[in-house]
């Protein structure tokens, strides 16, 4: 019994002296938080933009083709992506567009965009598993 009234009296000294937090002392401001779901739904769209001009180009659907992958379920799928995936994907889709010869010949140009449409199909197979 001796031992716990140390504890005790530590205890409510801590509690005498603590100073009361509000929540808004802990929260970011709902302005803040309101800007930032802007710009990350802004930063999203144009992400699935970059993604769908790339696969809309005469290049996907002749890959999409070769690959006999349906484009149209390939598009779709694209919109269920993580924002993480479709960053990702978006940069090498961007990649395409920003240089799209350099020195690279058609038939890599075809496989890189087979690569794209092969990985949007499998990051949504492991989504739905």
């Amino acid at each position: 019994m001796m031992r716990t009234a140390p504890a005790f009296v530590a205890l409510v000294a801590a509690l005498a002296t603590a100073v009361p937090a509000t929540a808004s002392d802990h929260l970011v401001a709902p302005d803040t938080a309101q800007q930032r779901l802007r710009e990350a739904a802004a930063a999203r769209e144009r992400d699935h933009a970059l993604v769908a001009g790339a696969l809309a180009s005469p290049h996907a659907e002749a890959a999409a083709a070769r690959a006999g992958v349906d484009l149209d379920r390939v598009r779709a799928a694209a919109a269920t992506l993580s924002d993480d995936e479709l960053r990702d994907l978006a940069a090498r889709a961007a990649a395409l567009q920003t240089d799209p010869v350099a020195a690279l010949d058609h038939d890599i140009k075809t496989l890189l965009t087979i690569f794209l449409i092969v990985a949007i199909v499998i990051l949504v197979l492991q989504a739905v598993d």
